[in-house]
Parts: structure tokens; C-alpha cells; sequence
């Protein structure tokens, strides 16, 4: 008796987990994505992309999105945009006009043992749209402009940064 009870409570177990291990619809899971091309050329972010809800000082809270690639073991390219959190409330997408008041910026930094360098540049002009998914990651897509300043102020060049889009990006909070 005491084996019939095992070998059915051992067919109850295998039923189980066959019935939890099939479904319907597979839950996928992405890794985050952050690309664009950099004056044509194409810069793939990967460590890390992320993107942080943070209350401000005013209790209102921004989304801090940031796409880190690195070029070499002491440099790195970011992109970083703040916008106000509309997922707080519930809300679905929002679009953006990328100018030199837009809180973000495209970042160059250099770090090698006991200096830190980093050089900010500020957009011109652009325009930045994200979504929140189903899943409630954030998705986007982005172009924009900047200039290069040499040490007096003078304009030397421009940037564009084009074809610019994330997905699967997990806000943490």
C-alpha cells in the first residue's frame, strides 16, 4: 500500500510539472537594446542600459534613461535623457523636442588611475519618443544634434545621431 501511494503521489508530481511547464503563450524574455548611429556609424549600448524612476527634490518624479557604451577599458560613450515619469501615472507614451534645455546630454568620458574626464555636450535639436509596453518596459526612438566647442566657445563641428531606439528597457524604482 505504502508503494501504491508513492508511485501515485510520484505520477501527481510529474503531472504537475508537466502542466506548469506547458503554456499557451511563452513569457519572453529580452535583454535590454540601445542603439544609434553616431555620424553614420553604428554604436550598439549594452553596459549598462537602464532606466531609473527617481522622485526629485520637488516630489515629482523623472525617468532617467541612459545607454553606457565602452570603447576601450578607460572610455565610454553615454547617452543620458530625464524626462518627467509618465508611467507614475499610468500613462502609456510621451514625446519630447531634444534642445539645449532638454535635461540629458551625449557624454564622453575618459577615466584611467587617478584622473576622471568627461566632456558633456548638449542637444540642439531632436526629438525623443518613448512608450511603456505591455510588459511595462519602455521602448524609444531618438535623433538629435550637437555641436563641438573649442576652448574659447567657437563652433568646430556637428553631430548627428540618427536612426536612435531602445526596447525592453526595465524601469527600476
Amino acid at each position: 500500500m505504502k508503494r501504491l501511494v508513492k508511485q501515485i503521489l510520484y505520477l501527481f508530481c510529474a503531472m504537475s510539472l508537466l502542466l506548469f511547464s506547458c503554456t499557451k503563450e511563452s513569457v519572453q524574455s529580452n535583454s535590454p537594446s540601445f542603439s544609434a548611429k553616431v555620424n553614420g556609424q553604428l554604436m550598439t549600448f549594452m553596459s549598462p542600459v537602464t532606466a531609473q524612476s527617481v522622485k526629485n527634490a520637488n516630489g515629482n518624479f523623472e525617468l532617467h534613461i541612459l545607454g553606457t557604451q565602452r570603447i576601450t577599458n578607460d572610455s565610454s560613450v553615454i547617452i543620458k535623457f530625464v524626462i518627467p515619469d509618465f508611467t507614475v501615472a499610468g500613462g502609456s507614451s510621451a514625446n519630447h523636442q531634444l534642445n539645449p534645455d532638454f535635461k540629458g546630454n551625449f557624454i564622453e568620458w575618459k577615466s584611467v588611475p587617478g584622473s576622471a574626464h568627461a566632456q558633456y555636450y548638449f542637444f540642439q535639436n531632436g526629438q525623443l519618443s518613448v512608450q511603456q509596453d505591455a510588459r511595462s518596459n519602455l521602448k524609444g526612438s531618438f535623433n538629435f544634434t550637437y555641436f563641438l566647442f573649442d576652448r574659447q566657445a567657437v563652433k568646430t563641428g556637428e553631430v548627428t545621431v540618427t536612426e536612435g531606439n531602445f526596447s525592453d528597457v526595465i524601469i527600476e524604482r
